[in-house]
């Protein structure tokens, strides 16, 4: 029989040597945050395809599983072996899936990017008669007042040139290469790539392995999530481990929930805001529709993100369309925060309002874009690790869990029998 006897010391050494490492390194980040930012973009971009054929196949996962479910049963009803009609189901679904992704996305690009290019174009070739007109618009309200009329005016054209220059010089140029390499076929996006647009070459690059990750991901899911488990419960103990693989479960089911709901929320609310805006005949329809379907995935703080700059647009053009355009937007926004919203997510996350606030202030400072969109998950996920924490002390130390027993709470007492008494306040206010 082996020797224990220096066994929990070695235990106590691991444990001190783990949290030492872990504060070294935490005392780094927080010193070098700069070069530990500019290591984590590098890795990010080094993994941009396997992150993206991730994102991927988690979307198509729902998709894959329904066909895997339906072409088994399909191919067992025809007397194939069963391990036989697993792999061929698994191989189909994985390529239907595949397809439909690639054609849902060939449609979207098609139909969109040349009209949404297309209105860009029209914005920066009108941009001189917008400025016009706000000058002409400040010399009419200034025209008591002469010296600050002269003061904005130069602001104003001073601006102004930036911005036409960079409009014309930069941004339009890319735009017409874009529209004319998305129209003409496979010889004009060779001869745009030749000509240097690389960032396009980066992301095609990563789209394309993209796909392919998720190809492999989407086919070996089953075996993955099988070994991650058998991983969990060889190195864990049992009680641990089961909560581990709730725990991921629960994360699954939140971010799932959410990320496919506020797609499919957005989408929605882009087309019809783009049904409502050609009906209502508000310029740059499919431009305004984009914007806000996009920020529309940003929770809160999303549709003002994006009716502000699609207002101002709407303004340069015309006045009273603005204002309808904002009565519209304020409609849509209503329709989507009060019917389609919930209807669609329901209670995925569980947030309050405060909450989810924190939430997209936080991770949209630290992560950008991506933080607003993915915070309010990642936080429902941290509060729900945070509950389970404080049930469990709680518990283990024979408290209640009810939270109407803590509201207005002065002290507990415990009794000889070992039960607790839940003193009240009795003056509430006092606090």
């Amino acid at each position: 029989m082996k020797n224990h006897k220096y066994r929990d010391y070695f235990i106590i050494a691991g444990v001190v040597l783990l949290v030492v490492g872990i504060s070294l390194l935490m005392f780094f980040a927080m010193f070098h945050f700069s070069k530990v930012r500019a290591l984590a973009n590098e890795l990010v971009g080094i993994l941009m395809p396997f992150i993206i054929g991730f994102v991927i196949a988690y979307l198509l996962a729902p998709l894959y599983n329904l066909l895997v479910r339906n072409l088994e049963d399909w191919l067992r009803q025809r007397k194939l072996p069963p391990e036989r009609a697993r792999k061929y189901a698994t191989i189909s679904s994985m390529l239907l899936s595949i397809v439909a992704a690639l054609c849902l996305l060939s449609g979207l690009v098609a139909l969109v990017v040349p009209s949404f290019i297309n209105s860009c174009i029209g914005i920066v070739n009108s941009m001189q008669t917008y400025i016009d007109q706000i000058s002409q618009w400040l010399s009419d309200f200034f025209a008591d007042n002469p010296a600050m009329a002269a003061t904005l005016q130069g602001y104003l054209d001073t601006g102004s040139d930036q911005l036409v220059d960079w409009l014309t010089d930069t941004l339009l140029p890319s735009l017409q290469t874009v529209s004319s390499g998305v129209g003409s076929g496979v010889g004009s996006v060779f001869g745009a790539l030749l000509s240097g647009l690389v960032l396009i070459f980066r992301v095609a690059k990563n789209a394309i392995l993209g796909f392919i990750v998720a190809a492999y991901l989407l086919m070996g899911k089953g075996s993955m999530i099988g070994h991650c488990k058998q991983f969990v419960y060889g190195l864990f103990p049992l009680k641990t481990a089961n909560y581990i693989v709730h725990q991921c479960r629960y994360i699954h089911q939140v971010f799932g929930g959410f990320i496919r709901g506020k797609l499919l929320d957005s989408l929605v609310i882009g087309i019809i805001c783009f049904i409502g805006t050609s009906l209502l005949s508000i310029p740059y329809a499919l431009l305004i529709s984009v914007i806000i379907g996009v920020t529309n995935i940003i929770p809160f703080f999303g549709p003002f993100i994006g009716a502000i700059p699609c207002g101002c647009l709407v303004l340069l053009n015309s006045p009273i369309k603005c204002v309808t355009f904002v009565i519209f937007i304020l409609a849509l926004q209503q329709f989507d925060g009060n019917i389609l919203g919930p209807k669609i997510l329901g209670d995925t996350t569980g947030l309050s309002s405060f909450w989810v606030l924190f939430a997209i202030l936080l991770f949209g400072g630290l992560f950008g874009f991506v933080g607003m969109i993915v915070g309010v998950p990642i936080f429902a996920v941290i509060c729900s690790l945070a509950d389970s924490l404080r049930t469990g002390q709680l518990k283990k130390r024979h408290l209640s869990t009810d939270e109407e027993d803590y509201l207005n709470l002065k002290q507990v007492d415990e009794q000889s029998d070992g039960s607790r008494v839940y003193t009240k306040m009795k003056d509430p206010t006092r606090k």
